[in-house]
């Protein structure tokens, strides 16, 4: 069984376009929140910040968000948060957003690599997930 993590978050005001409904970045907001929550609960160190210099870690390639039906200002969602896919040097986060009922009020995806960098961006590089690393994300 996959380590899986849910928080709950209460759609703002501020969440919302002029029509009242979920503005599109406040999901992506919301998927990342779950998978800061994700590295916490697994231990995972995202990024070593000791030196003042990031050097390892996983940054997102790519970011996906199917919209099931809309929200609005004052409803609670739960965002549940896993690995679904490890690769050799990816993995796959996926986000499932429900409201009180259960329904699904939208999916998400995001695909990080694990990769090392050893000065300005244009040094990173994709490496290996390291075996701890997996082995805590999976549970």
């Amino acid at each position: 069984m996959a380590l899986t993590t849910r928080h709950e978050v209460t759609v703002e005001w501020g969440d919302c376009d002029p029509a009242g409904i979920v503005y599109y970045p406040a999901y992506f907001r919301w998927c990342d929140q779950g998978t800061a929550r994700l590295f916490v609960a697994a231990g995972v160190v995202r990024d070593d910040l000791s030196s003042g210099q990031w050097r390892e870690g996983p940054p997102l390639v790519k970011a996906e968000c199917s919209f099931r039906r809309s929200s609005q200002p004052g409803e609670k969602l739960v965002v549940e948060s896993h690995v679904s896919r490890f690769g050799r040097s990816s993995f796959t986060i996926s986000h499932v957003l429900r409201d009180a009922s259960g329904e699904i009020a939208a999916e998400g995806a995001e695909t990080r690599i694990w990769a090392k960098k050893e000065g300005d961006a244009s040094t990173l590089k994709a490496v290996p997930i390291p075996d701890e690393v997996r082995r805590r994300l999976a549970g």
